[in-house]
């Protein structure tokens, strides 16, 4: 992904470095001394749908066309979430089929539908709650269940105050049951590539982040304590289960460890599209009703004081939130949302995460476009660009952007049509722009609640084994590159379309030194294919977003 990044110490290294060297985490310590570690750039956004896509397939979103979790359906300016069948792009395993490569993926995100592959392939995360047919070979899922229980993708308890052992004990039940699950599979059938993802350790340190940064802003007159160890137990544990897979792999296993993003403080949430309507990019409907919930709205009735209440009252104990977070669409009905926007005097919205994006209403692209494309577009976009430029917190006076992005200067690809049309970076990496709830707050800038911490722009990456040169220095490492480095250390060629490049300094002679092979592709990357998830799936993945902190 091209375009500004921060260089700041990936948040991950400020937790596993010290932890690693006071011994709490031997494996991964090992990992790390014996082989090479580097910050690993994400996407752009840096969230987990665009992010695994970019990975698995070597490509920035411009050429997968994903973008976030959700996307705007055709001709209406509804949301739902993505799936596997959407995204263009042929996945890493898909390529290793083709090779005749055994491989096994378990627990990948994104990866649902499930395809077929050269071996056995579970998905996970925006998998529907309800789903089994989520394994490929079909037979797997009876196997495993034979042998290790009902399979489960996602936890069974979220964060709660005064019930933090049930919610760790939850945590670390999951963790035993997904090694389980890798170490079955792993034994089932010989590979030549095996990978699996551990998702609990985003969770954890969203919803617990002010447990590790004692200047977290909801640690109040604790600053001096050390409220660390649950989660630093939680990575004990994810480091011995590590072990148990070196193991199963053999010494002679070239091992990658990554995150396909960091984690950092979350202070405020940036609430884009009331800042729009302040502004006047965007306009309500003059109906009674829109303007009886622009009157409620302007006095605090709003969605994220209802989930607020929710929480405060227990009623979001169970991770699925099976009542009342399902029903936001009803809830949208009495709450200021796009429902009630006057789209034929409205020029800009918002819809996504952690970065800024803002989208124009161009006419021909949105269903009641009015800015036509050309010249009328080209100005508009520079003076919502310059107009983002001078956000400011109307608390502090502070500039709330650092820098906008103009798309083509991020993406590339046949996709970009499709991404946000302006990109603001945070001025402060603790400010979270939040798009995901249309009109979440009537605060521009408003506390951030229910999560402590949200993602940041650099995740790891670690390599190790005999082919890795100890200590080498990679001059940068991004999340597109770690597809063409495994296909090159596995002396296949690399799709030409592929953005990323092999990680060869971190290579010894004569992987290092050979030069990489660079195939065209045999077909052009497939169109997404538009097939979303049925009514009642989308709630359920909504649900899986809601539950992480993507819904503000």
């Amino acid at each position: 992904t091209k375009g500004s990044t921060s260089s700041a110490t990936p948040h991950h290294f400020i937790l596993i470095t010290p932890w690693a060297q006071a011994g709490y985490l031997p494996t991964l310590e090992r990992l790390m001394t014996q082989g090479v570690t580097a910050p690993l750039n994400s996407t752009i956004p840096h969230t987990s749908a665009p992010a695994w896509c970019a990975f698995m397939t070597g490509k920035n979103p411009g050429k997968t066309g994903i973008y976030d979790f959700l996307f705007r359906q055709p001709d209406s300016y509804n949301f739902t979430p993505h799936n596997g069948l959407m995204r263009a792009g042929k996945t890493l395993w898909g390529l290793l089929s083709d090779h005749g490569r055994r491989v096994g993926v378990l627990n990948v995100p994104m990866t649902y539908p499930v395809e077929s592959v050269n071996g056995a392939l579970v998905s996970g995360w925006m998998t529907p709650y309800q789903a089994r047919d989520f394994v490929y070979p079909p037979e797997l899922l009876n196997e495993l269940e034979t042998a290790l229980g009902a399979y489960t993708i996602y936890p069974a308890a979220t964060f709660r105050p005064g019930q933090e052992e049930a919610y760790f004990e939850a945590c670390h039940r999951l963790l035993e049951a997904r090694t389980a699950s890798a170490r079955f599979l792993m034994s089932r059938d010989p590979w030549d590539f095996f990978m699996t993802v551990f998702f609990d350790t985003d969770r954890i340190l969203h919803q617990l982040w002010h447990y590790v940064d004692p200047q977290h802003p909801w640690r109040n007159g604790d600053r001096d304590q050390d409220k660390s160890s649950p989660i630093r137990h939680y990575f004990q544990h994810l480091d011995a289960c590590i072990g148990q897979l070196l193991e199963s792999a053999g010494e002679d296993t070239l091992v990658m460890v990554m995150s396909d993003h960091g984690m950092g403080t979350a202070r405020n949430m940036v609430v884009l599209n009331t800042w729009l309507l302040e502004e006047g990019w965007l306009y309500l409907r003059n109906t009674p009703i829109s303007q009886l919930k622009r009157q409620f709205f302007q006095a605090g009735f709003t969605l994220r004081n209802v989930h607020q209440w929710v929480d405060r009252l227990g009623l979001a104990k169970h991770a699925e939130y099976k009542v009342m977070y399902s029903a936001d669409r009803l809830l949208k009905k009495l709450f200021l949302s796009f429902d009630d926007v006057d789209w034929s005097r409205s020029r800009a919205y918002s819809f996504g995460r952690s970065v800024g994006p803002l989208y124009l209403n161009v006419k021909g692209r949105e269903p009641q476009g009015i800015i036509q494309p050309g010249r009328e577009y080209q100005q508009t976009r520079d003076e919502l660009a310059a107009q983002a430029r001078e956000m400011r917190n109307p608390l502090t006076g502070e500039k709330l952007v650092r820098e906008v992005l103009y798309r083509e200067d991020v993406y590339s690809g046949p996709y970009v049509e499709q991404a946000p049309d302006l990109i603001l970076l945070p001025a402060d990496e603790a400010d979270n722009f939040y798009g995901l709830a249309d009109f979440g707050d009537n605060r521009v800038v408003a506390p951030m609640y229910r999560y402590a911490g949200m993602h940041r722009q650099h995740g790891l990456v670690i390599l190790h084994g005999s082919p890795i040169r100890p200590g080498a220095v990679l001059p940068e490492a991004d999340i597109v590159d770690l597809a063409p480095t495994i296909l090159h250390a596995m002396e296949l060629p690399i799709p030409s379309d592929m953005d990323g490049h092999a990680l060869r300094a971190a290579f010894t002679p004569p992987i290092g030194e050979r030069p990489s092979a660079w195939q065209t592709p045999d077909r052009p990357a497939p169109q997404p294919d538009g097939t979303s998830y049925s009514p009642t799936e989308a709630r359920s993945v909504e649900d899986r977003l809601r539950q992480l902190g993507y819904f503000g």
